[in-house]
């Protein structure tokens, strides 16, 4: 096959490392980045961010679900990696996350990874006093119709009363270019936990994955098209049997 022609986009480039290619697209690309030294340079940077990610947000072992709440899904289980433009940097900040984004995005497709996202989102509202949620509870019923209306998939804020938390409300947010949510819940301590569910961009997995950073746990997978992630600074155990619980609720 004559690939002279072939333009990689940093989108390939960001597939290609990504092994999101099919064997034949991968070996095209390779033939093309073997005779271009620019292709090269892009491909170590690129190879460089998704290293600085995996050392930022390590995936623990992942926590298999009860065997009944087990369901059919396909896919891979690892942390997924953002698609990211060469200029984006990833800068150490303070607050809860340690760190944040900035840089220029040359495609609507960049996504971060899941737990990046939900602790990103946590530790920006979870400290709010006045306004930690858009919705609040007592509205619960058109929190969750709109909310399901922006991410045109039916979501609902799960009960965790059983975790000890009640729900505060929710908020919608933005996550690359399409819609995102978020569910708040708090204690009787005024300790708070969140729910983020996005769409099921994420590596597909049967089974509960966690991550951590800087005193916060997130417990992560992928369901029926829907990525959910629950943080909290909370340890392992308790953040994963919330999770049960809210796996119970989206799957009755």
């Amino acid at each position: 096959m004559n690939h002279r022609n072939k333009i990689v986009t940093d989108n390939d480039l960001q597939k290609f490392v990504d092994g999101e290619l099919s064997e034949a697209q991968a070996r095209l690309i390779a033939e093309i980045i073997a005779g271009d030294e620019t292709l090269k340079k892009k491909l170590h940077e690129y190879r460089e961010i998704n290293r600085r990610l995996l050392e930022i947000f390590v995936e623990k072992h992942p926590e298999p679900l009860p065997a009944r709440f087990l369901i059919a899904v396909s896919g891979r289980n690892r942390l997924p990696l953002s698609r990211v433009a060469v200029s984006a940097l990833w800068l150490l900040v303070g607050g809860l996350i340690g760190y944040a984004l900035q840089g220029q995005l040359d495609s609507d497709e960049f996504v971060r990874p899941l737990p990046v996202e939900a602790a990103f989102a946590h530790a920006v509202y979870v400290p709010e006093v006045r306004h930690p949620v858009e919705v609040n509870a007592a509205e619960h019923e058109h929190l969750n119709a709109w909310l399901s209306k922006r991410l045109d998939r039916p979501i609902a804020a799960p009960d965790l009363r059983e975790a000890g938390y009640a729900l505060i409300g929710g908020r919608l947010l933005p996550d690359a270019n399409r819609p995102a949510a978020q569910f708040m819940f708090e204690d009787t301590k005024g300790k708070r936990i969140t729910l983020y569910i996005r769409h099921g961009i994420d590596a597909r997995a049967s089974s509960f994955s966690y991550a951590e950073s800087n005193g916060l746990g997130i417990v992560y997978w992928v369901d029926n098209g829907l990525a959910y992630a629950l943080t909290a600074a909370a340890d392992k155990t308790a953040l994963t049997e919330a999770a049960q619980i809210v796996y119970r609720e989206v799957n009755p």
